[in-house]
């Protein structure tokens, strides 16, 4: 995986008090709560150089004990008193009950979150950026894991089927799926969910963390009802439905013709389309145009393709592997009803 992940544990129920966010959300956004003056230095001692209004959105760079913050925004650089900062908008408002604090008497500078007694504290805000936090357990509990933007064809083993919260930050936008490869069963999510749908709650084993649009995901490959090879001799007939020779619900039949030609004709109700003989699929190969002209079996040594609707209404298709005077061997898929 190319992109960046980042996993901490969520806080334990004896903080409920308080929250904590983990180390990689530090330096994130601030807000000013008041007007709030933008020093040269950290101090009150040290020159004015700017002002912020309540509610500016800044980002923190650096903290000291001593309680000042350097930071950066709304066209100025400096430093300014911390006790006057609070949690930017990135921050999740989930319990308005609670507020912000940042606390500088640690490792890192972290916002704390306070809330009334049996108020849940919302989650730890999520590393700034485009990126996608899931949580193991609804309403962002339990083990926290942020996805920056990339493909993740195969959730590590930890990961898989532990999904069942999602908290989206910056333009991130989400797919999850329920097999490797984003196979499987796939659903998109825009924003934040404090749960996922059924379908994906615990399921998920791959991911895609993007920014903008993506198609819809492709629909599942088509069922095969047989394929493989059969091998005719001449007046043979073959049941592409069951890939068996024989005359009982045959589709197509072996036979010659005037002047020494051989050709392919459909029975028991099948029918063809040779088309322009280009390799095709289901889909091309259902749009055709079938009816019960027979085919000279010389044109298809080159190796056209032809489409077929089998006695029992099924798409196949099929190709001249090797032909002689006596023998034509050919290979076949036939589609399950779709």
């Amino acid at each position: 995986m190319n992109a960046t992940r980042f996993s901490v544990l969520a806080l334990a129920a004896a903080l409920a008090a308080t929250l904590t966010s983990a180390p990689a959300a530090f330096a994130g956004q601030g807000a000013s709560t008041t007007y709030l003056n933008v020093r040269s230095g950290p101090g009150a001692g040290n020159a004015v150089v700017g002002g912020l209004n309540p509610g500016d959105v800044v980002e923190i760079l650096r903290c000291n004990a001593d309680g000042w913050c350097q930071i950066a925004g709304v066209g100025m650089e400096g430093w300014v008193a911390s006790r006057y900062l609070t949690a930017g908008p990135e921050y999740p408002a989930l319990n308005p009950g609670c507020t912000w604090s940042l606390d500088v008497n640690l490792p890192e500078p972290q916002f704390r979150a306070t809330c009334p007694p049996g108020v849940e504290p919302p989650p730890p805000p999520p590393p700034p950026g485009d990126l996608a936090c899931f949580f193991a357990e609804p309403s962002f509990g339990g083990t926290r894991t942020c996805l920056d933007v990339g493909d993740y064809a195969q959730l590590d083993p930890e990961l898989s089927g532990t999904f069942s919260s999602v908290q989206i930050s910056g333009e991130a936008r989400v797919r999850l799926c329920t097999e490797a490869d984003l196979g499987g069963t796939c659903m998109d999510w825009l924003e934040s969910a404090l749960s996922l749908d059924p379908r994906l709650d615990d399921k998920s084993m791959s991911a895609k963390v993007y920014v903008g649009y993506l198609p819809p995901p492709p629909p599942p490959p088509p069922v095969v009802q047989s394929e493989g090879s059969v091998e005719l001799s001449l007046n043979g007939r073959v049941d592409l439905d069951q890939g068996d020779s024989g005359a009982a619900g045959a589709d197509i039949w072996w036979r010659p013709q005037g002047g020494g030609s051989q050709v392919i004709v459909p029975v028991n109700g099948a029918q063809m389309s040779l088309g322009d003989g280009d390799d095709r699929g289901l889909h091309d190969c259902r749009a055709e145009r079938f009816d019960a002209t027979p085919i000279d079996a010389a044109s298809l040594t080159d190796g056209a393709v032809v489409c077929l609707k089998t006695n029992l209404g099924r798409v196949a298709r099929f190709s001249v592997d090797t032909a002689d005077t006596s023998t034509l061997t050919l290979d076949f898929v036939t589609w399950a009803d779709q």
